[in-house]
């Protein structure tokens, strides 16, 4: 069956990049930004004991004085928290999170399809013990087929309506895919929908586990299945993910500086 509220390219592209602890996710092109200068350091005056003055170098052959390469500032670092809540820049999104858990924010201005102005968060999360999340919101413009043999294996309650963090398998050509994320059950007997947001709020919403470092993770059987599901790591990371609210703020929000 085919259900239209899959999460973009863009998004599920943001999850296998996080999976590698940095997630750029793309749903439209980057607005160019002028890069930084950095005004050339002077030589230093040499002083002489003549009186005279020295005859000036012809201009062609002026060696110029050498530049100051700017540090580079498009690839951001993992900050590790101590335990607080974190919030998206445009205040779109916060959650809770443990002390030791790093944070990898990727996320960037970009256009809508309209070609307006638009902030998409690409956020991953780690824990101490090496678990990541991904999360995502921006675009949602893709559909995907929903399987009717799956089966949840845990479930954390959330303030979000019709939303749940949860952890469940799909059952499709003989193998057991492996899936845990915030999610909505389906109401038609079908998997769970791993896209979330708010009533007539335009920004759909992804947080997923990247599970067995695969954003396609299955196993050989369904005991197999279980038993990663619910296993210490995945339950910790359900319980991060149940402390997820969505803020409700106008989706062209940007973050404080950030002019389009």
């Amino acid at each position: 069956m085919m259900i239209a509220t899959r999460p973009s390219a863009r998004a599920v592209g943001a999850a296998a990049a996080l999976a590698a602890a940095v997630l750029l996710v793309g749903c439209g092109p980057d607005v160019p930004t002028a890069p930084s200068e950095t005004a050339a350091t002077p030589s230093p005056a040499v002083e002489t004991a003549r009186p005279t003055p020295v005859e000036p170098t012809p201009t062609g052959s002026v060696t110029p004085a050498p530049t100051i390469t700017p540090a580079p500032t498009s690839t951001p670092m993992p900050t590790e928290m101590a335990s607080s809540t974190f919030e998206t820049q445009n205040g779109t999104m916060r959650l809770q999170l443990p002390e030791g858990w790093t944070v990898l924010d990727n996320s960037r201005l970009t256009m809508d399809f309209d070609g307006d102005p638009w902030w998409e968060n690409t956020v991953g999360f780690t824990s101490p013990s090496g678990t990541d999340i991904t999360y995502y919101d921006g675009f949602g413009d893709s559909a995907g087929y929903l399987n009717a043999d799956f089966g949840i294996v845990e479930e954390r309650a959330m303030d979000i309506a019709g939303t749940k963090a949860m952890s469940w398998w799909v059952h499709a050509a003989d193998r057991w895919f492996v899936h845990a994320g915030v999610a909505r059950p389906s109401q038609e007997g079908l998997e769970p929908i791993p896209s979330f947001g708010l009533p007539d709020v335009e920004r759909t919403h992804t947080c997923t586990v990247l599970l067995l470092g695969d954003d396609q993770a299955a196993v050989g059987s369904r005991a197999e299945a279980e038993q990663l599901l619910s296993s210490a790591p995945v339950l910790e990371a359900l319980d991060v993910m149940a402390t997820l609210e969505l803020t409700g703020v106008d989706p062209s929000t940007m973050p404080a500086g950030v002019e389009p």
